[in-house]
């Protein structure tokens, strides 16, 4: 397909139409998702998660209209090719083998959200203006927002930083492609070394729940990361995409979404390497971010699209951005409405401010780092945002060409979190993801102040030992200086969303 121009991600465009959730369940209860009151934030999720949405790709027609208007207005966008005729694509179009063409705007009918690359003789500034201008009357078109970069936020601290382990395999991990016989081959590659349960893990009681029968089975985690490389203690991804415009697999050719994806899953029992969470769970592997650890484009936002209709109960987003996208957040409500809960690390920037989409309070679970003695580690970020904390300092995982290497981040703890929302699904695969957030939450062991810390240590033994609300009492308003918990959604809901889960 030719191209009709090669932009830089960071002038590319959204444009923000109608977003087809709000558009059902009305703006009152997407709007509520970002209020200062957490009773009718959770409130709004319970019908968020309550709902059946529609999401057939309606609004093609629109996104046509809007491409010619620009197109007519500002010929230098490229929203249009003469040459190839191509207009736009469908985010359900792409390839889930090779990244998207640069330059060809997307959209994706599950955020309402088109993305638009100028050339690159416009400024993002420029660009904004000339579609204001085109879609000023139109009433599809709720507003446009420059794309927001997102990075992965792991080892930014040099003075916790492990010196470098040693491959176990010489030279430097390659571009792999999705070949199944790369992992076969990997693994003839390593000599079994002996097998090391990661401290992380027995902090969080990891151990307890597998000793219960609770590793994760049957549950599907989502690394929305870098990808995911070949490596002889992580299974093969159940299903894998790339949203990295130029790439052609979703393997990890940085090595963050690698280290994360052994954090949750890590095989257990082999004699080798580490142990993750939940070492019987599935993953998906989704390349959103480069391999400069950045993401290209509004990848990070297809990439939760996608993990969420390809059957993900839990996604990991172990990267951020101190900006606030709209695309972002539509696309993780769009994911709460399809029964997904949202792992996100809240940043290292030493105290600063929680990064997105981990600040979009409620609709992500907001994950902080601690160190061996539970003390929050210096450079995780603090807010009332957090919900809850785990370990992430000298966090030993799978790295590229079958190493181990021992990272520091909120990218670290909140692999653990995801891996121990696997285990509490695995014995409770009917809970919908803000009746699984109350529970982690309550089950947590309390650290200190909610700004640091959030509710706690999660604590995956105590999580499936502690009983399940299984009624749904009327919701009493929480007290403007109280943070307590909210009733769960009703049981009948929960075996609807199962179902729609599955699908």
């Amino acid at each position: 397909m030719p191209r009709p121009g090669v932009s830089r991600a960071q002038d590319q465009i959204n444009i923000l139409l109608k977003f087809p959730l709000e558009q059902q369940l009305g703006s009152d209860t997407v709007a509520a998702l970002e209020s200062t009151d957490r009773y009718a934030r959770r409130e709004a999720l319970r019908h968020v998660e309550a709902h059946e949405p529609d999401y057939r790709p309606h609004g093609e027609d629109v996104v046509r209209r809007v491409c010619a208007r620009i197109s007519a207005k500002a010929p230098l966008m490229a929203v249009a090719s003469e040459g190839s005729g191509v207009h736009f694509i469908s985010v359900d179009d792409l390839d889930p083998g090779v990244g998207p063409p640069e330059g060809v705007p997307i959209y994706n009918p599950y955020t309402g959200v088109l993305s638009v690359y100028p050339e690159s003789t416009l400024t993002a500034e420029e660009a904004v203006f000339s579609i204001q201008e085109a879609v000023a009357d139109d009433d599809a078109v709720e507003g446009t927002e420059p794309i927001a970069i997102y990075r992965a936020i792991a080892a930014l601290d040099a003075t916790l930083e492990a010196e470098p382990e040693t491959t176990v395999i010489s030279g430097a991990a390659g571009d792999f492609s999705s070949d199944n016989a790369l992992w076969t081959t990997a693994a003839l590659q390593v000599a079994a070394a002996g097998e090391m349960v990661p401290w992380g893990l027995e902090q969080i009681g990891a151990l307890g729940a597998w000793r219960r029968g609770y590793s994760g089975q049957g549950i599907i985690v989502a690394v929305v990361d870098t990808g995911i490389g070949p490596h002889v203690d992580i299974a093969p991804p159940l299903r894998g995409a790339t949203f990295v415009p130029g790439s052609t697999s979703h393997n990890d050719d940085h090595g963050h979404g690698t280290h994360v994806a052994g954090t949750i899953a890590a095989r257990q029992g082999n004699g080798i390497g580490v142990a993750g969470v939940a070492p019987l769970a599935r993953l998906l592997a989704v390349k959103v971010l480069a391999r400069d650890g950045y993401s290209r484009g509004d990848s990070v936002a297809h990439g939760v699209t996608w993990a969420a209709n390809n059957g993900a109960r839990v996604i990991n987003l172990s990267l951020g951005s101190p900006q606030a996208s709209d695309s972002m957040r539509r696309a993780v409500i769009y994911a709460r409405s399809r029964n997904v809960i949202i792992c996100a690390a809240a940043g290292n920037d030493y105290g600063g401010p929680v990064s997105y989409p981990a600040a979009f309070d409620d609709t992500c679970l907001a994950v902080a780092a601690t160190d061996q003695s539970n003390r929050r580690a210096t450079f995780s970020n603090r807010g009332p945002q957090l919900d809850i904390s785990a370990p992430g300092v000298m966090i030993r995982s799978t790295y590229l060409a079958n190493s181990y290497r021992e990272l520091n981040g909120t990218s670290m703890a909140t692999p653990h979190v995801a891996g121990v929302c696997a285990i509490v699904l695995s014995q409770h695969p009917e809970m919908l993801p803000l009746a699984l957030q109350r529970h982690l939450e309550a089950t947590a062991m309390p650290l200190g102040a909610p700004d640091q810390y959030g509710r706690g240590l999660v604590h995956a033994e105590r999580a499936i030992t502690a009983a399940v609300r299984t009624t749904s009492p009327q919701i009493v308003p929480t007290p403007a200086n109280s943070d307590a918990d909210m009733a769960s959604p009703p049981a009948s809901t929960s075996a609807a969303k199962r179902q729609r889960a599955n699908r």
